[in-house]
């Protein structure tokens, strides 16, 4: 098992889309609460009207990391225009593993 960092890209119509299906959204994400390490939403800054998505997840491979964005609600309703999924590892801080 590896972590990956996911950044999801909101497209243009993101902020409504978010809206209307972030029940689906949040009920698929509950289905991988033992796999995520932490995810939640990137707000627009200034010069950047977009939101985004931000995740760390444990996973096999980078296939099974984007597996669990393609099966989003949020993909399949054009939320995200752009998503990145990169092995991370974590080496200090408080979320990093211990020994």
């Amino acid at each position: 098992m590896a972590y990956y960092a996911i950044y999801c890209a909101d497209s243009a119509n993101g902020t409504a889309l978010r809206k209307e299906h972030h029940e689906a959204h949040l009920k698929h994400i509950g289905q991988f609460m033992d796999k995520l390490m932490l995810a939640g939403p990137c707000p627009p800054m200034a010069g950047n009207d977009r939101e985004a998505s931000f995740l760390v997840v444990e996973a096999a491979d980078a296939a099974a990391a984007q597996a669990i964005v393609e099966g989003d609600p949020f993909h399949a309703a054009g939320v995200w225009d752009s998503v990145i999924v990169r092995e991370f590892k974590p080496v200090v801080g408080a979320w990093a593993p211990k020994g």
